[in-house]
Parts: structure tokens; C-alpha cells; sequence
């Protein structure tokens, strides 16, 4: 029976929170002023990931899929490098991630701190899925009906005030949890979660988690968020899913 191959992407967007907002960490910051941009913005390079990837015959013909994070620079100069993966699948399907990543050929406008440019470290999600019903509809989704939930629309939600206000409201809405904080617990963790049709926030779920109390934090902030302007497909709001990945880090 043939398969069919659905490649999705989540959030394109690095979400690092620490005890001080404005770390900096051997000269590579999560924050800045002004954070870096893609030529075209996040749909711009959701496409042209989208557009290079190819799913491995090896994991397509053993069923294998999932998401894997990638992290790497956005340098002063624009340009991408120490690409690497933060979680990985399976090993063809890691390689298959990293080098897409590698082949972007466009250089970003880079982060600025004090008007300064400087390395910013960005995350980003890309799954890979097996999907034989997305696929015959062509469209990049779960489930059915009113329960469709899409990964890409043709027009994104919008936080209010954009990605950066998402940041800051994250950044001051988090509080590290003491029993991490004297345990010295830290690590990344990942929230998936659903922007409704009215642009309320919905299943919210640990994608991947670092610590009981991490976790509960990082769910908590997320599940507070604010209504957002939810993103529509052919004029209509759709659910739309996003992945943020939330780091702690003591100092």
C-alpha cells in the first residue's frame, strides 16, 4: 500500500526565559532588542523549509516520523551557523533536518542588543509525519471537522503585539520554581498548544519536559496566555498548532 508523506512545521520561534531576561551566554544571547528576521518573515521560512525537505526513504518505508528541534545561531553578519539538534528521531531523519537547515541560502537581518549586532540562538520544530488522509487533501493538518487542528495556514495567528510581546509576556509572566532552583535543575522544555478559532489558547500539553516542577511552570504560563488573533485558511479561523520551547537556566 503506498504512503503518503506529510511534512509539517511547528513554531518557528525560540523561546529562552532565565532568571535574568536579558542573559548572555559566551556571547550568544536568547533575547535581544531586536530580534533577528528571515527575509519574508515566518511564513517565508516555513516555505522555504518546507520546499527542501525530503522524507528519507529509510524512516518512510519503516513508518518512522515525529518532530525533531534544531538550534542554531543567527550570527552578526546574518548568516546561519552551529546547527545542531536539540532532539532528535531517528538518525536519517535528524541528518535530513540538519541539512535543510545548512542549505538555507538566505541571510537574515541579525539581532541587534543596543543597537549592536549580535548571535542569537533560535529553535526550531520540524515534524515528520505519515499522513495519508492530510495528504490527500493537501492539507498540512489533523483530525477532522470542527477538531481540524492545521500546523500551517494561510494566514498565521497573531499574538498580540507580535513575537516579541509573546516573549516578554512569557519572560515576565515566569517564575523558576525554588525546589528547581536549589535542586540547580535547568533545561528546556516544550509546550505545544492549540490557538482555538476565537483565539483563546487550548491544549496546552508537554511536549517535552526537563522536571515535574519545570514542566508545571512552563504549562502554567502557557495556558495563561492572552486571546490571540487566530489564523485562517481560505478567510475562515481555524485551530492552528504551535510549539514554544521555554528555556531555564541558572545563572
Amino acid at each position: 500500500m503506498r504512503k503518503f508523506i506529510l511534512i509539517t512545521l511547528g513554531l518557528l520561534l525560540t523561546m529562552s526565559v532565565f532568571a535574568q531576561d536579558d542573559q548572555k551566554e559566551k556571547d550568544v544571547f536568547f533575547i535581544v532588542d531586536d530580534m533577528p528576521e528571515y527575509p519574508g518573515g515566518h511564513e517565508a521560512l516555513r516555505n522555504d523549509i518546507a520546499s527542501l525537505v525530503k522524507y528519507p526513504v529509510a524512516a518512510k518505508e519503516n513508518g518512522i516520523q515525529g518532530k525533531v528541534y534544531i538550534t542554531f545561531l543567527v550570527n552578526e553578519e546574518g548568516k546561519v551557523e552551529d546547527a545542531k539538534i536539540a532532539r532528535g528521531v531517528d538518525p536519517s531523519i535528524d541528518k535530513e533536518a540538519l541539512r535543510v537547515i545548512n542549505a538555507l541560502d538566505k541571510n537574515w537581518k541579525p539581532g541587534e542588543k543596543d543597537g549592536v549586532p549580535v548571535k542569537v540562538s533560535y529553535t526550531v520544530p520540524i515534524n515528520f509525519a505519515l499522513n495519508k488522509e492530510a495528504a490527500k487533501e493537501g492539507k498540512s493538518s489533523y483530525g477532522e471537522g470542527d477538531s481540524q487542528v492545521f500546523f500551517i495556514v494561510e494566514d498565521m495567528p497573531e499574538f498580540p503585539g507580535g513575537d516579541e510581546a509573546l516573549r516578554k509576556y512569557i519572560a515576565n509572566a515566569l517564575s523558576y520554581p525554588e525546589i528547581a532552583q536549589e535542586k540547580k535543575i535547568q533545561g528546556k522544555v516544550y509546550v505545544s498548544f492549540v490557538v482555538e478559532k476565537d483565539g483563546s489558547v487550548g491544549d496546552a500539553k508537554i511536549a517535552r519536559g526537563v522536571d515535574p516542577s519545570l514542566d508545571k511552570e512552563a504549562l502554567r504560563v502557557v495556558k495563561a496566555l492572552p486571546m490571540w488573533k487566530p489564523g485562517r485558511q481560505r478567510g475562515e479561523p481555524v485551530r492552528v498548532q504551535y510549539t514554544v520551547p521555554i528555556n531555564f537556566a541558572l545563572n
